[in-house]
């Protein structure tokens, strides 16, 4: 497993533990207050990062909680420590802990690739948003296919919309922007 994977890790306790997405305060509320760090994970991550350029404020340190576990306290030691491979069942266990320490995600197997491993997904949101998922992944794949909408239809599920953070990319999926129809009227 690769320092990428380990921080990986560490970005989804961190966006867990850190109350609204990478600490930011929410509309009409005081940012939270600054959360304590877990030094000793913290100092591990600058150990085996091999190379600074590729690591931002967001992944170079840990942030402490009682609830949600780290990596190094599921494991007993970093993920992509060098010279030693996490496997990908023992990742989707983690993921699973994350998921059950946190209101905040939901992990659940979405099916098995050709060699029969599991393919999972774990959603990070605010508590509202994980209560709600199945409405915002039934809104995901009325616009999978557009034909069955019109323009306005699309547009007025997007607004709906809300952003998650996804273990499998690692990568925020901000709401779309609306589509560009010239017609209100299906297209075939």
């Amino acid at each position: 497993m690769s320092l990428r994977s380990a921080l990986g890790g560490a970005l989804l306790s961190l966006a867990l533990a850190s109350g609204p997405a990478f600490g930011q305060a929410r509309k009409g509320k005081p940012a939270p207050a600054p959360q304590k760090i877990d030094e000793e994970y913290t100092k591990l991550i600058k150990e085996y990062l091999q190379d600074p350029r590729i690591t931002t404020e967001l992944v170079d340190h840990m942030p402490a909680s009682d609830a949600v576990p780290s990596p190094l306290k599921f494991f007993g030691r970093i993920p992509g420590k060098p010279g030693e491979l996490t496997y990908a069942k023992d990742i989707y266990r983690y993921y699973e802990a994350l998921a059950n320490a946190s209101p905040r995600a939901k992990f659940w197997k979405i099916g098995q690739t050709e060699e029969g491993r599991d393919q999972v997904i774990l959603a990070i949101a605010d508590e509202a948003t994980i209560r709600d998922l199945d409405k915002y992944k039934d809104i995901l794949a009325k616009l999978g296919d557009p034909r069955q909408l019109t323009g306005t239809q699309a547009r007025e599920l997007i607004k709906t919309g809300k952003p998650l953070y996804w273990a499998n990319s690692g990568i925020h999926s901000p709401k779309p922007a609306a589509p560009k129809c010239s017609s209100s009227s299906p297209t075939a």
